[in-house]
């Protein structure tokens, strides 16, 4: 009677045990689910990702934040709550829509229009030590029929309060960066008229 009494025991701490560190997560989003929908517009212009790479570090779950010059340390509490490369995408097409008017193509659709594409890699997406998060890394653009051209990026933005909420915050603002970044170099390389201009289906 007492063993059956000390494993029940036992069980409920295991089970609160459980409840208390589920209660302990921190999820997050890159995106934002509150930002409203832009009004219907006429985008000024139409690309394409062809692809988005990240480091494998950032393919953690817990998010990160570097301690030293060689150091990172990864959250077991405060996590993303899709992958960071899904966040990244869906951040970067609400940018590029809402503050650019640009027009993010699917892979498969119009796929015999010469629209400009992009291929992004980012080599650093974290908070550091130094007190600021980061947005490091390298895009190709291929405008249409022209030559492709690569540019460099290194985006930053000041920590000015602890905690993990308030850095997803800032690199949310680097994110509108990078895709005010990737606009300007669309409409200067962007050579086809057609991207300008989608055709009825």
């Amino acid at each position: 009677m007492r063993l059956r009494l000390f494993v029940t025991g036992l069980s409920l701490l295991l089970l609160a045990g459980c409840a208390s560190n589920a209660a302990d997560l921190h999820y997050y989003l890159l995106h934002s689910p509150t930002q409203a929908a832009a009004k219907p517009q006429s985008a000024s212009s139409y690309i394409r990702f062809n692809r988005i790479t990240m480091p494998n570090y950032l393919k953690q779950r817990g998010l990160a934040m570097q301690t030293g010059p060689a150091t990172v340390y990864f959250s077991a509490t405060h996590v993303w709550a899709e992958p960071l490369a899904s966040g990244l995408s869906q951040s970067l097409n609400a940018s590029l829509w809402q503050e650019q008017q640009i027009d993010v193509v699917p892979e498969g659709v119009y796929q015999n229009r010469d629209l400009s594409s992009v291929t992004l890699h980012v080599d650093d997406f974290i908070a550091t030590a130094d007190n600021e998060v980061v947005l490091k890394g390298h895009y190709w653009l291929y405008p249409g029929k022209a030559e492709p051209r690569m540019k460099r990026f290194d985006f930053r933005r000041p920590l000015n309060q602890d905690g993990f909420a308030h850095a997803v915050v800032q690199m949310r603002k680097l994110v509108a960066g990078l895709a005010a970044d990737i606009a300007t170099n669309v409409s200067q390389y962007d050579a086809s008229s057609e991207s300008k201009t989608m055709p009825n289906q």
